[in-house]
Parts: structure tokens; sequence; C-alpha cells
């Protein structure tokens, strides 16, 4: 029934609460946090029936700011318009408004930046890894040569890791979510990956089975990697601490832990692999973002491609002639 005084923000919580029964833990908290933080301060003391485009237009000019200090990347901008959206339609469904109002999500491109570790600093960061023993030395090794995400590897028990058949299953992830009550403290989740894609098998290196197995457990198959224990994983944030440590000792330059993953993919690229083996690796759930992000190549990439090309040519290595002087295009 139409409720001619509902407010913006009354039909935003009845959304949120439809979410979080239907949603994983995870993706409703990043629904929570972009609603409160974005959507819910702008709609404030707003009737549904004062919501009109040129409004929606208005809000959505905001997120594109560039007056902003700390601007929104157009993956956030687009997840914010989108979540509009399905209030938008929950108004209309529930018959609070006579037609639907639409916020168009498309954004103009941006190329994002991945950072990535050049060829020269990962072999430095290798030769100290085989130097250094330790288990994060080991999984920092495992996440340069599987891609995976830093919560998967703090997810990773032993019973994931196939040695004979040379393979590891993606069957779970770590987060540090924000807590749901008044507290607002944070809470280690061990949780499904974070999509049907992302619960993959992925191959590994012959060189890296020697280098793991000297910290398997064979007789508590469900102990975690990382953590070297059953009853709980390693919080991402101590990996990454870790992992920060190592790169200091290093003497290498500081790039988060998911430069590991971007620098995994860049090289299986310059490398020859096609985009949806790749995708399937790094478990992907559109084919698109794997393009998106990795097959732009970088100029060293494009050298290397034509120097392939001219080695075809018969005429490479023979001198050519002088061309006349006169003669024209």
């Amino acid at each position: 029934m139409k409720n001619e005084t509902m407010y913006f923000n009354d039909l935003l919580s009845i959304w949120l609460e439809k979410q979080k029964q239907a949603r994983a833990l995870s993706t409703y908290v990043k629904y929570r946090h972009l609603a409160d933080r974005y959507i819910s301060p702008y709609f404030r003391a707003i009737q549904l029936s004062e919501v009109d485009l040129p409004m929606l237009q208005t809000f959505r000019n905001s997120l594109l700011s560039p007056d902003s200090l700390h601007p929104l990347g157009n993956g956030t901008i687009r997840c914010i318009l989108l979540l509009v959206n399905s209030i938008l339609r929950l108004s209309y469904e529930t018959g609070q408004t006579n037609g639907i109002l639409y916020l168009p999500p498309r954004l103009p491109k941006k190329r994002p930046e991945v950072p990535v570790f050049t060829l020269q600093e990962q072999k430095q960061l290798e030769h100290y890894l085989t130097a250094h023993t330790g288990i994060s030395e080991a999984v920092i090794y495992l996440g340069l040569y599987t891609g995976l995400r830093v919560g998967e590897l703090c997810a990773l028990r032993w019973e994931n890791i196939h040695f004979s058949d040379r393979y590891l299953h993606v069957r779970h992830t770590v987060q540090r979510l924000t807590r749901l009550d008044t507290t607002h403290k944070s809470e280690l989740i061990l949780s499904g990956p974070k999509s049907i894609s992302s619960n993959r098998l992925v191959p590994l290196p012959a060189f890296l089975l020697p280098i793991l197995q000297p910290y398997s457990h064979p007789e508590h198959p469900d102990y975690f990697l990382l953590s070297q224990s059953a009853s709980f994983p390693m919080d991402p944030r101590t990996f990454q601490n870790h992992y920060q440590r190592i790169l200091s000792q290093a003497g290498l330059r500081y790039l988060n832990f998911h430069a590991i993953r971007h620098t995994f993919a860049t090289r299986c690229i310059t490398n020859g692999m096609d985009p949806k083996t790749l995708s399937e690796i790094l478990g992907h759930s559109d084919l698109k973002v794997t393009l998106e992000y990795y097959f732009h190549s970088s100029l060293e990439f494009k050298k290397e491609q034509i120097d392939r090309l001219t080695a075809l040519s018969p005429t490479v290595h023979t001198s050519l002639p002088d061309m006349p002087h006169n003669m024209t295009d």
C-alpha cells in the first residue's frame, strides 16, 4: 500500500533487511557500508514522492565530483548507483511510486591502475624467499605462481593442497568484517569464496612442491597453512604485516599484497597465456574483468610482439639497398 509520507531512507532500511536475508554476509556488510556512507546522508529527510530524475542526476554527479579529497573508483560508484536503482525498483514494486526511476550505471571509462613488480624486482624477491625459509615466505612464493587473493591464501588448509596431482583447491576465504551490532568492531570471518567461479582448482608449478612440503602436516590435513592450526586461520592483516617486513628485508619497494596477484597475471600474459585460462585461474566471475585489468599491453610487451613479427621476415638479417633519390611516394 502506498505511503504518502514514506521517506527514502525508510525504504532503504527495508531494502537492506531484504539483502541481509538474501546475500552473503560479506556482500551485505559492503552494501550496508555504502548505504550508510554515501546513500543515506544524501537522501536524509527526503520523501519518496520528492525523488525525481534531476535529484538523482545531482546525486550521481556528486559521486563523480573531482573536488573530493578521496575520489571514488568507478567500481565503487557503479555499485552505489546499482544499489540506488534496486531501491527505486523496490519502491515501484511495493506501490510507493507509479513509475521506475533509473540512474544509468555506465561511467566514463578509466583504465584501472594495476601495480606490479618488475621482472627484476620479482627475481630479487624470489631470491630472498629461497634464501630465507619460513611458512610466510613459502606462501608468498605460492601467491606469486597462483595469483590467489590474500584471504584465499589465509584460508588454505593442507587438505586443499594435492601434492601428487599438483593442484590446489580454493574453497574458502578469510575476511575481516565489521560487526552488525552497535560496537562496530570487526571480526574474522571464514566463508565460501566471493563467487562460484572463485571456488576453483589451480595448478601448481612442480618447483613449488618441495618448497611447501616441509611445512605440511599429513597427520593434520585440516591445519591452515599459515596459522598451523585447525582452530583458526591467520588474519590477512597479520600476513600482510609479515609480507611488508619481507619486502623491506629484501630491499624492495612496498606494494600491497594484491600486487602479487597482479604480478602473476601480468607474467602469465607476457608468456602467452590466453585470457580465458587466466580468468579461470584467477577466479574472475566475468572474462571482461580479466580483459579490462590485464590485457592492455606494456610498451615492452608490444616491442616483444613486434620483434616476433619481424623475425618472420626473410630480409631481417640482410642489408636493404639504398633507395633511389628520385623515388616519390
